[in-house]
């Protein structure tokens, strides 16, 4: 299972380990409990067309400059009752830290895009299809702000 914590700091912590998970966004805590994940990622889009007419054999390319850092998706069980706050915690753009079974990690601004429910069913947990959209863009200065990649200690 994965902890998820969002911090009244404007952050998200997600943390693969076992416990209770929580999300605490100025004062609300929110019961979800991720049970899988997929990280942001990286993509540079497709390579520059530099071929002209004096090429005689081949296309030539060249790579982009800048890369893409991909949406962050995860399942989560919640509590229904939550509804409300959770309402308030999409759309609002904070620090992301996800933390790895081997202790790396990787800190992003995002904001939670979208929290799908399931459909409900007696004697089934209620659970979520959620995405994260990297905006790189910090909150506090709204400077761009590259991911930031941390080894285990």
């Amino acid at each position: 299972m994965i902890e998820e914590t969002l911090k009244n700091t404007h952050g998200i912590e997600m943390t693969f380990g076992v416990g209770e998970s929580t999300v605490d966004h100025s004062g609300i805590t929110l019961y979800i409990d991720p049970t899988s994940i997929s990280p942001p990622g990286q993509d540079v889009g497709d390579a520059v067309d530099l071929t002209t007419e004096t090429n005689a054999a081949v296309r030539t390319k060249n790579e982009r400059a800048l890369k893409e850092i991909t949406d962050g998706a995860f399942t989560a069980a919640y509590d229904p009752d939550g509804w409300d706050d959770i309402y308030d915690a999409v759309n609002d753009n904070v620090l992301i830290t996800f933390t790895f079974p081997d202790g790396e990690s990787v800190a992003i601004y995002g904001y939670l895009k979208s929290f799908a429910p399931s459909e409900h069913a007696d004697g089934v947990q209620a659970t979520a299809e959620c995405v994260i959209v990297v905006t790189n863009r910090n909150h506090n200065n709204d400077a761009e702000t590259i991911p930031a990649y941390s080894s285990a200690s």
